[in-house]
């Protein structure tokens, strides 16, 4: 998995909370442990701030972010992902004549994203990637992958670079288009529906 970027300003103000709540949490623990008066060594109390908000960002990156709740509220904007998605592309190499099915597998925390892409001629997977939230026509996850031909593929087809724009709506369509770069000169649409949160 690797970072991806948003325009959403949803990551300092969760940080400075989870920050807030560690120095709240490691008053507490500084106040139980003068009530339980037994003499404590210097380093259990004093790494405690940092401590708590270490595991306050780790829970929350990886779970804490999913909850409907928070983005209902409209703390989190960033959507989830993360699933197995199953459709289509529509590829100009067949002359935009032929579908090809296609499967999607998202893995995403609330900082961190992998995109692979599976067909029965080549697999990708993403090397940078972006959500936009606050985009004109909706919800865009945009990204740049590399493509791996299979042996069964076409002789003409090679290992290549490519972007992808898809529009996220309706809570389980993906749909957008790509084009890939030097050596194959293609350009296509990608539909995609969620079968698997």
């Amino acid at each position: 998995m690797h970072a991806y970027s948003t325009d959403s300003d949803e990551r300092e103000r969760v940080l400075f909370g989870l920050a807030l709540l560690a120095v709240g949490l490691a008053w507490g623990l500084s106040r139980g442990l003068r009530a339980t008066q037994l003499t404590w060594p210097w380093w259990f109390d004093a790494p405690s701030t940092m401590g708590f908000y270490v595991i306050l960002r780790e829970v929350f990156d990886q779970r804490l972010w999913r909850w409907h709740f928070l983005h209902w509220v409209g703390l989190l904007k960033v959507p989830v992902l993360q699933g197995t998605w199953r459709g289509y592309v529509v590829s100009s190499f067949a002359e935009r004549q032929k579908p090809h099915e296609v499967e999607l597998r998202i893995k995403q925390t609330w900082t961190r994203i992998s995109i692979l892409l599976s067909s029965d001629t080549s697999n990708s997977h993403t090397l940078t990637a972006a959500i936009q939230v606050h985009a004109p026509d909706g919800v865009a996850l945009s990204y740049e992958y590399q493509n791996q031909p299979q042996p069964r593929a076409v002789k003409t087809m090679e290992m290549h670079l490519g972007t992808a724009r898809l529009i996220f709506s309706d809570d389980r369509i993906l749909e957008g288009y790509y084009y890939s770069g030097r050596g194959r000169r293609e350009v296509g649409s990608i539909h995609l529906e969620r079968i698997q949160p």
